[in-house]
């Protein structure tokens, strides 16, 4: 998934897959009728690697019968970007595509997809009812030309942002510390961890002051506090881009990175920070968070997405989130954000297209149209009614049940039970959801990020808010900045590392390291960036 997808999800993925796909192979258009009337049509859905069979969710079977079509599933679990290319540029692609494509397949693969603007106004009432309730939508499934090929998902109801720093508030109490608002009281904070047997087991050295998912960027990365030195990141801060009053810059060349790069040093020199935290997966972090086989907590400070879901049933109730953090060292003071992500929560764009080979356009627009009811989509998201995954409370009003296996957390079952992110949804404002305990502690755990991130809105007028999902591109400028991005990535990762964890000195290097950046691509991949923010701003 892009980074926007990518951290939710992260969580529930196994090591290994062994798993490729289940149902029907041959994806050539079919046509023809079933014995009741219905419309025969194919689907390929590229799934999580937790979900059930789609031919088990009867959620989906219901819609299908509704809009009088019956589809054969094709369902990958892995390696769909690997094999995708193969099958595209044979053609042999199915009726219905959902969680398929992305933007570059629709030039790379002209004339494969449907353009879906006509069958969207004669048969699509739900999905017109989104681009008019929510125009974002709209903008977001347009090509550079205004074309559509594909629609988005909206779940409105997630937070504005993905991530929480969480701090061991028990610790904190045993040792008489005041929660950390501060870069230096952070630092205070874990140095006193370090020193100290927090979690009463008799040994000194098992405590692991702070903790963090050890790339460049991404939600539980050291990089998102970048917004403790005045930059404004949304969404991730994807590769390092970021607005600032209406100029597309890149934080990994600022003079503020340097000093952030700086004090996470000396963190780590000073062993605050895991030292293994650069090379560890996402499993190993995760696990590291639930403490030790007794029970007990080992880490004091870390990112995450929600209590239960990052320290498991028994040590979730010891931490408490952190408030945006201010740096306040060499007598710098400034602007606090943390980062607003909720365009990349909330909307993401290509969760369904058609085959142009399609045999019966009208009828699998009428099924695609289905996922955009309220009903549906709360199941889309969710898991169905008739599964016993969500209950019915009055117009417009659902409650999302406890997993029906006792063993499992919510997130996890619904990952289990449904299409769950990955599937195309129009959550609406108005519809009520009783979420479950994890999505309501997931809102209350962000609160006291609430005026902070309101700093940054969520909208085209703000100079601050940098949506890239909305940004368009021409094919010569996404081949260019994908070239140049990979050169330019190349460099920031390999300095990241280098410079936390001391092996070289970020004074030493940063003239040559700037340069090396910029003569990668730099000028011009934040050219073509500004030239497609202005668009969007002027939308």
């Amino acid at each position: 998934m892009n980074k926007a997808k990518k951290v939710l999800a992260l969580s529930l993925l196994p090591l290994s897959l062994g798993l490729l796909s289940c149902g029907n192979k041959d994806n050539k258009s079919s046509g023809g009728k079933t014995a009741d009337g219905r419309i025969k049509l194919t689907g390929v859905y590229v799934s999580h690697p937790l979900t059930k069979s789609v031919d088990e969710m009867k959620w989906l079977k219901e819609i299908e019968a509704q809009a009088g079509v019956s589809i054969q599933w094709e369902q990958v679990y892995s390696d769909w970007d690997t094999t995708k290319a193969t099958r595209f540029a044979s053609g042999d692609i199915p009726d219905i595509l959902i969680n398929a494509t992305n933007n570059a397949d629709y030039t790379t693969y002209k004339g494969l997809f449907q353009e879906l603007t006509e069958l969207i106004k004669s048969d699509a009432p739900n999905v017109q009812a989104m681009f008019k309730e929510e125009p974002d939508t709209e903008v977001l499934s347009k090509t550079l030309e205004g074309e559509i090929y594909s629609l988005p998902k909206f779940q409105g109801k997630w937070p504005y942002t993905n991530t929480v720093l969480f701090i061991n508030q028990t610790w904190l109490d045993k040792l008489g510390l005041k929660m950390p608002t501060t870069f230096s009281e952070l630092r205070s904070v874990l140095m006193a961890f370090k020193q100290s047997d927090c979690n009463g087991n008799g040994n000194i050295d098992d405590e692991i002051p702070m903790d963090f998912n050890g790339w460049f960027g991404g939600a539980y990365s050291l990089t998102a506090l970048i917004g403790g030195m005045g930059i404004p990141i949304t969404n991730w801060g994807w590769d390092a881009y970021y607005a600032e009053n209406g100029t597309v810059k890149n934080y990994s060349v600022d003079p503020r990175y340097r000093d952030f790069i700086k004090f996470w040093k000396s963190l780590y020199e000073d062993g605050l920070l895991n030292e293994n935290a650069i090379t560890n997966d996402y499993s190993a972090f995760q696990s590291l968070s639930r403490g030790d086989e007794n029970g007990n907590a080992l880490v004091g400070c870390v990112f995450g997405w929600e209590e239960t879901d990052k320290f498991g049933p028994n040590l979730y109730t010891q931490y408490k989130p952190v408030p945006p953090l201010r740096y306040d060292l060499d007598g710098k003071n400034y602007e606090v954000y943390w980062d607003n992500d909720y365009t990349g929560l909330n909307l993401d764009a290509n969760r369904i297209a058609m085959s142009a080979k399609c045999k019966n356009k009208q009828a699998a627009m009428r099924f695609m149209d289905k996922f955009y009811d309220a009903e549906v989509s709360v199941q889309v998201l969710f898991g169905g009614i008739s599964d016993g995954c969500v209950s019915k409370v009055g117009d417009n009003h659902y409650k999302i049940e406890a997993p029906l296996d006792p063993n499992t957390d919510a997130g996890t079952w619904k990952w289990t039970s449904t299409m769950a992110d990955w599937g195309p949804m129009y959550i609406r404002r108005s519809t009520q959801i009783d979420m479950a305990q994890d999505m309501e502690n997931a809102v209350n755990e962000r609160k006291v990020y609430q005026s902070t991130l309101d700093k940054v809105k969520t909208n085209p007028s703000d100079g601050n808010y940098y949506p890239q999902a909305f940004m368009k591109y021409s094919t010569e400028e996404t081949n260019t900045m994908a070239v140049d991005q990979a050169n330019i990535n190349n460099i920031i990762y390999n300095y990241w590392a280098l410079w936390l964890t001391g092996q070289q000195d970020i004074d030493d290097d940063w003239s040559d390291y700037v340069s090396q950046v910029e003569k990668a691509g730099l000028s011009e991949v934040l050219s073509i960036r500004q030239k497609a923010f202005d668009k969007y701003r002027g939308k």
